[in-house]
C-alpha cells in the first residue's frame, strides 16, 4: 500500500515550529496552529508523493528560496489571522 504526502504540510509544520522557538504569539495551543496550518496550507500548492524517489524529488525543488520565502510569508500572515480572530477565547490573565 502506498502513502500519499504532503510535502507542503511538512514545510508549513516546520515554518511554524520554527516561527514559534524565536516568537511569542498570543496562543500557540493545538488548535490554534492547527489553524495556522490550514490557513497557511490552503494559499500553498500541495506537493504530493507516493514515493521514496517522489520524495526526494519534492524536497529537492522545494529547497528554492522563493519557495521558503512563501512559505514563511503565508504562515505569519496565517498567524496575524489566528491571531486576531481565535476559534476560542484567549484567556490574558
Amino acid at each position: 500500500m502506498y502513502e500519499l504526502s504532503n510535502h507542503t504540510e511538512i514545510i508549513v509544520h516546520q515554518a511554524l515550529q520554527d516561527y514559534l522557538r524565536n516568537h511569542s504569539i498570543p496562543c500557540s495551543c493545538e488548535l490554534c496552529q492547527a489553524d495556522i496550518m490550514a490557513l497557511a496550507l490552503n494559499r500553498l500548492p500541495p506537493r504530493y508523493y507516493v514515493s521514496l524517489r517522489g520524495e526526494i524529488i519534492t524536497q529537492w525543488e522545494s529547497h528554492n528560496l522563493p519557495d521558503q520565502a512563501r512559505v514563511m510569508a503565508e504562515v505569519v500572515r496565517a498567524i496575524q489571522q489566528v491571531s486576531a480572530t481565535p476559534s476560542h477565547p484567549i484567556d490574558h490573565t
